[in-house]
Parts: C-alpha cells; sequence; structure tokens
C-alpha cells in the first residue's frame, strides 16, 4: 500500500531530468605505502573490472563513492545493526543466494568482525560456495579504541590507553592461517599498496575456479 502511494505520488516525475551525480576522481596513492581502506576499495575494484559482482559487506570505515553501484545487485549494503560476526554470515548468505548467478561474491570483512565470524568460511568451502573476502585489518577492535578515547576525555583519563584490550598484537593474528583452517585460501598479510594487485588477482583465480578465498590487508585505521 505504501508503494502503491509512493508511485502515485511521484508519478510525473519521470518527465524530470535528474542529473547524475559526480563522482570525486579518486586515485590509489605510491606503492610502498600502506594501505588505507580507500586504497584497499580502489584496488579491489580496479582487480575486479569487467566482472560482475556483488558487494555482500562492507565495514563501518567504507564509503559508498569508493565503489561504482549501477544495478540492484552491485551493493547489498551493511549490516544494519552492526554487530560483530554479522559480516562473515552475511558474506557466506550472499554467497548462497548467488550460487548459480554470474555474478561473483565479494565482501569487505573487518578484522574484528572475521576472528567472531570466521567459522562461516567452512560453510562456504562445504557447500562449495564461490567467494572473495577481503580483510580490512587494522589489529584492533577500533570502534572501540574510539570510545574508549571518548570516555578517557570525558572521564579524565589517560587517552594513550585506549589500545588496550583492543589492539590485537603481539602476538600478531594470521588471519590467512584461519581462513586455511576451515578449508579456504589464505593470502596476505599485504602491507603496502603495491602488494594489492597481485594478491588480489590471486585470491580472484581461486574463487573463478570455483573455491573461497580470504585476502588479510593491513589498513591503516580511520574512518571515511
Amino acid at each position: 500500500l505504501t508503494v502503491s502511494a509512493l508511485v502515485g505520488a511521484l508519478a510525473d516525475m519521470s518527465a524530470k531530468k535528474i542529473a547524475p551525480r559526480q563522482r570525486e576522481k579518486l586515485e590509489l596513492r605510491a606503492d610502498g605505502e600502506r594501505p588505507l581502506v580507500r586504497d584497499l576499495a580502489l584496488s579491489l575494484n580496479k582487480a575486479l573490472k569487467g566482472r560482475d559482482t556483488c558487494l555482500l559487506s562492507t565495514t563501518i570505515a567504507w564509503s559508498e563513492n569508493w565503489w561504482p553501484i549501477n544495478h540492484p545487485l552491485d551493493y547489498a549494503g551493511g549490516a544494519g545493526g552492526g554487530g560483530l560476526a554479522a559480516g562473515p554470515g552475511i558474506a557466506v548468505g550472499g554467497a548462497l543466494a548467488l550460487k548459480n548467478d554470474k555474478r561473483m561474491a565479494v565482501a569487505v570483512v573487518g578484522d574484528g568482525d572475521f576472528l567472531m565470524g570466521c567459522t562461516a568460511m567452512w560453510t562456504a568451502v562445504r557447500y562449495k560456495l564461490p567467494l572473495l573476502v577481503v580483510i580490512s585489518n587494522n589489529s584492533s577492535f577500533y570502534n572501540d579504541e574510539l570510545h574508549q578515547e571518548r570516555v578517557a576525555i570525558a572521564r579524565d583519563r589517560p587517552v594513550e590507553n585506549k589500545w588496550i584490550g583492543q589492539k590485537m598484537i603481539e602476538p600478531d593474528v594470521s588471519i590467512a592461517k584461519i581462513a586455511e583452517g576451515q578449508g579456504a585460501a589464505g593470502f596476505g598479510p599485504v602491507h603496502t599498496i603495491g602488494e594489492l594487485a597481485g594478491e588480489f588477482a590471486k585470491a580472484i583465480a581461486v574463487v573463478e575456479a570455483g573455491g573461497v578465498a580470504v585476502v588479510d590487508v593491513r589498513v591503516v585505521p580511520g574512518y571515511a
């Protein structure tokens, strides 16, 4: 009923010319730089050029301006609730929906999100669901770092302690080995922009052959 009412209200819109939104022209930074999330997006899009894909998941550091959206199935949107471990499950569910479709299932997932839901990769491997998962890895539950910074300021506590209990360092976590433990192909860690194209190409080849590939990209912490 709501859609019908909207259609009626907007019936004369077809005669109006609406100029397409102009996107900012973005370029990859230098090869030796540590990737920003933006660099990850630009390089991944470049590596997938010419293929029909469905972007099933993104992180809260993501900007839609970095990814072309020309069809309803180009982008499935983010996790509405923002709960950790949502990304891997959404990615695998989307890959199941796309199993008999020509579109490649692609997901960008945070490291904290992946580590809490990584066993979903086993399901994709078990049921032969082609899937490319790129981990936007800032080695932290970074959203909580920012929250702890705000709390520290409010309570006059040392801001430099915001990382405690949030950073996943010493020891480093091997995302690639965790992926391989679920039967997927693991790639990385990727530390520089110059490495992205080669690792993405290898991972895409795995997916085009019917497999599941996980690429660990170490990004600079920060949001769009």
